[in-house]
Formats: C-alpha cells, sequence, structure tokens
C-alpha cells in the first residue's frame, strides 16, 4: 500500500483535475442547476487534504478541526448539487443536513472536551455513510430511468464508498493519535475517497449532462414534429374552411354572369372568378408543400415499363399545350423496353409540375420533354429528364432563389401563381435524392432538369405485355364536359389506352374543334353551360364539319326511358352513364368503332353512399385530393341546395344547370340515391312538372348519406 503522504500528493493531483473536469462541464452546461456548484465539491476536498498535511506544523486539533468542517462542508455541497441537477425537492436532504450538524458537534465533543481519535474517525466514518446513503437513495429512485448511464457510474462508486466507511467503522481496531496515518484503513480509504472517488463523480456530472442534453433535444425535437402536425392540420382545416366560402363566391359569380347581358358587369364576374381560382389554387400549393413536411414515408418503388409510361403521361399533358396553340414534344432516348424500379408518384407529380410551368409561362413555341440515358450499369440506369420552353426566360440572379417557397419570378410574377410549384418539386427530387438544375436564357426560353438512378426492373414484365387487347387504343378522342372532376378522370382512364384527347368545356368549342379536326370517336356531355348535348348534335346535322360519321357517345348521367330513346333517335351510338367506371369506359369506347348496338354503360348499386366510387378517384387524384374533393362536396352541399331551392320559381334554367352539376358530382363521389334524386328533380323541372316537395326530400335524403359516409370514414380509420 502506497504512504499516507504519496496518497495525499496524489489526492491534491486529483482534486485538480476534478476541479477543471467540473469547470468544463459547468461551462458547456451554464443552464443545468447544481452543476456551478459542483465546480466546490472538489475545492472543499482539496481544503480538506492541505488540512490533513498541515497536522505537525499548525496545533493540531486546529488542523484537525479546520479539515473536518470543511469535510462536512463538502458533503453538504456535494448532496445539494445532485439535489438540484436532478430537482429533488424532499425531506431526505434537511435530514442529512441535519446529521451533518449533529456530527460536527460531537466531532468538536471528542475533539476538545473528550479527545478520542476512535470516536472522532467512528463519527466521521457515520457521517459518509449517511451522505452516500441518502445519494445512492435518489439516483436508485430519481435518476435510474432518466440518466441510466450516469446513475451506474453513481451507483457503483457510492456502494463501494459505503461498503468501505461501514468496514472500517465495524473492524478496525483501537488505534492512537501517532498511529492514525500509518493505519491500512486510513491509507486505503484516503485511496479510495481521494483519488478514486473523484474521478468517477467528475466521469457521472459530465455523463448526467450528456445525457440531460440528449433529452433535452429529444424533447425539442417532439415538439417540432408536434408543431409540424399541428401545422399541417391548421393548414388543411384552414384550405378546406377558404374553400367553401370560395365555392360560393364561384357559382355566385357565375350564376351572375350568365343571368347579365351587360359587358361591364361580365367582366367583373370574370374578375371575381379568376381571383377566387387563383386563391383556391394557392391553398392547393400551400396544402401540398406542407404536407411534404408532414410526410416522412419511404419511397414507395415500383416497376414500370418507363417509355410506355412517359408516353402515357404526355397524352395526358398535351391537351393543355393545345389548348394554347403549342407544339408539344417528346425526345425518349432510352432502349424501348427498359423497365426501371422507381417511385412513380413522385416521379409523375415533379414531371407534371415542370411542364404545367412550362406550358403556363410559354405564350408561342413549343414545350418539349427530353429523355437521355447518361449511365449506363449492369444493375442500374441513370437517366436525365429534361423539360425545355420557348417561354420568356429568367434572370440569372432570380435562378438560385426559384426553389425557394413563395418565391417567384419577374415572369411568374406577371402571369400569377403561388410560387409553390418549383419548391415542392425540389422538395420532391430530395426524396429521390436528386437536384433541380435549371439553365435559362432571357428571350430563348428555360431548360428544367434533374438526374434520376434507377435500379432495373424485370425484363420479363415487357415481354409479357399485352399484345393483343380485347379493346382499343390510340383513338382520337373528342372529350366535350364542363365539370372538372369528370373531365380528369376520364383522361386519366382514357390515356391509360393511349388515346389521344382534345378537351370542349362547352358546346359551341366542341362544335368548332369538329369543324376544325377529325375524330374517332366523341364523348359528349347531354348538359353543357350554353347547349345540351341534343342542340349540339342538331346544330351539326345542319353544317359541315369533319365528323359526319363519327359516333357520338353520350356521356350524362340522364338516363331515364325517355332520354335514352331520343339519344338514340338523335343518331347517339352508344351512352356512358355517370359515375364514370374504367371498364366501362374503355368497352364503350371499343365497342364505338364496332356495330354493336347501343347499350347503357352504368351499373349503379341502389345505396346512400357506394365506399368503391373513392378507390376508382384514388386512380387518377392522391389521397389529399380525394379526401379534399369529398370535404368540399360535404361542406358545400347543403347551401347548394338550399340555393337550387331559392332558385326554382325566379330562375329556373340555374336552378336545372346546378341540379346536374351537383348531380354528376354525387354520382360520380359515390352518394347514389341522392344524386338520382337530384336527376329526377332535374327531370321533373325540364318537363315543367311541380316539384312539390321534392327538394325537401333531396335534403332529407342527404343527410341519410352524409351519415352513411361518415359512418365509413370511421370504419376505415379503425
Amino acid at each position: 500500500m502506497l504512504d499516507s503522504f504519496t496518497l495525499y500528493f496524489a489526492s491534491i493531483a486529483v482534486m485538480v483535475v476534478m476541479t477543471l473536469l467540473n469547470f468544463l462541464t459547468w461551462r458547456t452546461n451554464k443552464h443545468t442547476p447544481g452543476t456551478l456548484l459542483y465546480i466546490f465539491y472538489p475545492v472543499l476536498l482539496l481544503g480538506v487534504i492541505i488540512g490533513f498535511t498541515l497536522i505537525g506544523r499548525v496545533p493540531e486539533l486546529v488542523a484537525i478541526s479546520i479539515a473536518n468542517i470543511l469535510m462536512f462542508a463538502a458533503s453538504i455541497v456535494h448532496c445539494l448539487a445532485i439535489s438540484q441537477f436532478l430537482d429533488y425537492r424532499g425531506i431526505g436532504f434537511k435530514l442529512v443536513c441535519a446529521f451533518t450538524a449533529f456530527s460536527s458537534v460531537m466531532l468538536g465533543y471528542y475533539s476538545f472536551l473528550s479527545p478520542s481519535i476512535q470516536d472522532r474517525l467512528f463519527i466521521s466514518d457515520i457521517q459518509h455513510i449517511a451522505e452516500a446513503a441518502f445519494l445512492l437513495f435518489i439516483f436508485i429512485k430519481y435518476a435510474r430511468k432518466p440518466y441510466p448511464n450516469g446513475s451506474i457510474v453513481y451507483i457503483i462508486i457510492l456502494t463501494l464508498v459505503a461498503v468501505s466507511f461501514i468496514a472500517r467503522s465495524i473492524f478496525m481496531q483501537k488505534i492512537e493519535q501517532h498511529d492514525t496515518l500509518l493505519s491500512p484503513w486510513f491509507s486505503s480509504l484516503l485511496f479510495l475517497n481521494g483519488v478514486i472517488a473523484p474521478m468517477f463523480y467528475a466521469a457521472g456530472m459530465a455523463l448526467l449532462c450528456n445525457e440531460r442534453r440528449e433529452q433535452h433535444l429529444n424533447k425539442l425535437t417532439k415538439k417540432a414534429r408536434k408543431d409540424l402536425e399541428i401545422r399541417g392540420l391548421f393548414l388543411s382545416t384552414i384550405s378546406h374552411e377558404i374553400r367553401t366560402p370560395l365555392n360560393g363566391i364561384l357559382g355566385s359569380a357565375q350564376l351572375v354572369m350568365n343571368q347579365t347581358s351587360d359587358a361591364r358587369n361580365k367582366a367583373y364576374c370574370e374578375a371575381i372568378i379568376n381571383s377566387a381560382e387563383s386563391l383556391n389554387l394557392l391553398v392547393d400549393k400551400v396544402l401540398d408543400y406542407a404536407s411534404l413536411d408532414q410526410s416522412d414515408e419511404a419511397l414507395y418503388e415500383e416497376d414500370i415499363e418507363f417509355k410506355t409510361w412517359i408516353q402515357n403521361l404526355c397524352l395526358l399533358l398535351s391537351p393543355l399545350a393545345e389548348q394554347k396553340q403549342l407544339k408539344f414534344e417528346l425526345l425518349c432516348n432510352i432502349p424501348d423496353q427498359a423497365c426501371y424500379y422507381c417511385d412513380q408518384q413522385k416521379l409523375r407529380q415533379i414531371i407534371i409540375n415542370l411542364v404545367g410551368n412550362a406550358i403556363k409561362f410559354t405564350d408561342q413555341g413549343s414545350v418539349k420533354i427530353q429523355i437521355d440515358l447518361i449511365t449506363e450499369k449492369q444493375l442500374e440506369h441513370t437517366i436525365k429528364i429534361s423539360v425545355k420552353d420557348s417561354g420568356p426566360g429568367i434572370e440569372n440572379d432570380e435562378i438560385a432563389y426559384l426553389t425557394e417557397p413563395y418565391v417567384q419570378s419577374s415572369a411568374g410574377k406577371e402571369k400569377g401563381g403561388t410560387g409553390l410549384g418549383l419548391a415542392i418539386t425540389s422538395r420532391l427530387l430530395e426524396k429521390l435524392h436528386s437536384k433541380l438544375e435549371i439553365a435559362s436564357s432571357l428571350g430563348s426560353g428555360s431548360v428544367f432538369s434533374f438526374d434520376i438512378t434507377c435500379a432495373l426492373g424485370e425484363l420479363s414484365l415487357v415481354a409479357q405485355r399485352h399484345q393483343s387487347k380485347d379493346y382499343l387504343t390510340g383513338l382520337k378522342v373528342l372529350l366535350v364536359e364542363d365539370l372538372d372532376l369528370n373531365q380528369k378522370i376520364a383522361v386519366e382512364f382514357m390515356a391509360d389506352d393511349e388515346h389521344k384527347i382534345k378537351l370542349a368545356k362547352d358546346g359551341k368549342t366542341a362544335i368548332e374543334l369538329m369543324q376544325a379536326h377529325h375524330f374517332d370517336v366523341v364523348l359528349l356531355d347531354m348538359n353543357l353551360p350554353d347547349l345540351t348535348g341534343q342542340q349540339v348534335l342538331k346544330t351539326l346535322a345542319k353544317i359541315e364539319h369533319k365528323n359526319q360519321r363519327t359516333p357520338v357517345l353520350a356521356f350524362t348521367a340522364s338516363l331515364s326511358p325517355s332520354e335514352v330513346k331520343e339519344y338514340l333517335a338523335l343518331g347517339i351510338k352508344d351512352i356512358v352513364g355517370k359515375p364514370i367506371k374504367h371498364q366501362k369506359l374503355r368497352q364503350a369506347l371499343s365497342d364505338s368503332q364496332s356495330t354493336k348496338t347501343a347499350t347503357v354503360a352504368v351499373d349503379l348499386v341502389d345505396t346512400l353512399y357506394d365506399a368503391s366510387a373513392s378507390e376508382t378517384l384514388t386512380s387518377s387524384f392522391s389521397i389529399d385530393e380525394v379526401s379534399s374533393i369529398y370535404n368540399e362536396f360535404v361542406l358545400s352541399t347543403r347551401s347548394k341546395l338550399n340555393h337550387c331551392q331559392a332558385l326554382v320559381e325566379q330562375q329556373p334554367e340555374q336552378c336545372i344547370k346546378l341540379l346536374h352539376r351537383q348531380a354528376n358530382t354525387a354520382l360520380q363521389l359515390g352518394f347514389n340515391r341522392y344524386g338520382l334524386a337530384l336527376k329526377k328533380i332535374e327531370r321533373r323541372m325540364l318537363d315543367k312538372k311541380p316539384l312539390k316537395n321534392a327538394i325537401n326530400e333531396a335534403l332529407d335524403l342527404w343527410q341519410q348519406s352524409l351519415e352513411e359516409y361518415l359512418r365509413c370514414v370511421r370504419k376505415g380509420l379503425q
């Protein structure tokens, strides 16, 4: 065993190091309770050791008294610092202080009134045992779970200290004053309490602070996530609440515009409609951007035949370019049968955003999608997808900021918009481990491109591709439909079969397109904003056009026997009923090119709410979009029906149009009985028959339908 003097000097060195470590721990954790006070613990112990070394150089009782006072003060500081750190406010600390005060009194008694080295050592041992027992108690009860690593360090050393002092108080034989420093018990406990324990205490406090900091970071992370969820919920709720009055504004402005003949009033109505539509677009974009912050889901990669997939996507986008008379091209420089694993939903949204922007900002010229194979490895390909336009171009100093949310270029400010399209695209590309690159020249156009690495898919899927289909593909189709929801669903379904589609939202535009272009088939809504389908057909019969022999399919939810008879009498080839079903539409388009007789391609289930309708929508819309469509319809239905009731007597034509749109949307969303009830009211008004209590009955039926819908939604959430 080392001699006592060597241990004294070793202890002094250790105390100095512990003081430095405690200071550094406090410096990095200044706001943590107890860390500042903990610096003084080794300082006081250092005073204790120095006091004992002075024995023989100053009066013995003076040196011993100073050393013991400092030792008991260090004990109180140690317990108080740990109590502050763990926020312990129990009676245990007060008991330790009281016992230490009593021990000080007894130590004075056995030092001055009844000197006894044996009793002084016993009192010192009992006080150390009390300190260790108190600290063990609070670490085991209060610190073990929140601070497991630091607690282990403290529990080990405190147990060792307590056991050592208990052993000395029990087994140490009677000694004299001059034999104290030579006793093995004294030197061993000096080594433990002056060298080993301080190192454990310094390491333990550092671990406790690290664990506390980690807990704080975890709390901040949880709070950030919760704030993100609250923000997303807030944006979602606000967007839905905004859409309801927006729909009222749009509907009212359209009604006023249709009723007025004053050119000035029509201009004001158009301004209201354009402003409301812009605000609606802003709400959608903000909601999309917020959903990216909330969403941490993994990539959903699936095997797609890429060239066919991009060609079908272009079929969906080409009508937008044709409406602005822009040349739309696809240059796909990859192998014809290349199959890739990729998240096609995110990639699809990226391309739609970029092409939509290109079409929006290009007033003349062309928009081109170019796909090049950059690198070809055994198990993966890297391809570059570029969207090029001949628009006005972008200033160089604006390019760096375009992917930031709510930032727009000079052209963007002129055209209007949210400034979120490229921000959403950039965030989606980050999820695909790619980056958007922008190159532009003022007056010459812009190029938006990105590289993406895709694993090769199963080429056997290409070999198994259906070569002989039992339905036709690649037809030239004119879709005449005014309702955006039905329009998008029909375009999506027909793009799957590579049909080339032109759009018309009213009868006048349809007639103009049929005069200018030849089509293989025409899908004609029988109730348009300006003309009925019957009026369109009667007008075409009187004029020259390029579709004298083109089959026309009635695209309608009005399917009473008298209406069907009227459609067939006008030369309708077939009838595609609403709500739109993919297979039914596909079969009707194929049958239109044959000599088959007309059939009513509709199969409605007699139910308050058909849950399969939402599944049909998810093939054309994202889950968030489907939810938004249902929310808008549910929130606005009762007010629209009340509005219809107000229009019945004074403006029956407007009432019929509103009923027609509501019925079509209801049927498409699966509210079958309610939609059919509106169709019956529409038919009675067209036949100028009294409605009696029909609209009130429809309101009751809507309430039942809404309850059934909410029951299905709750069941789906369980």
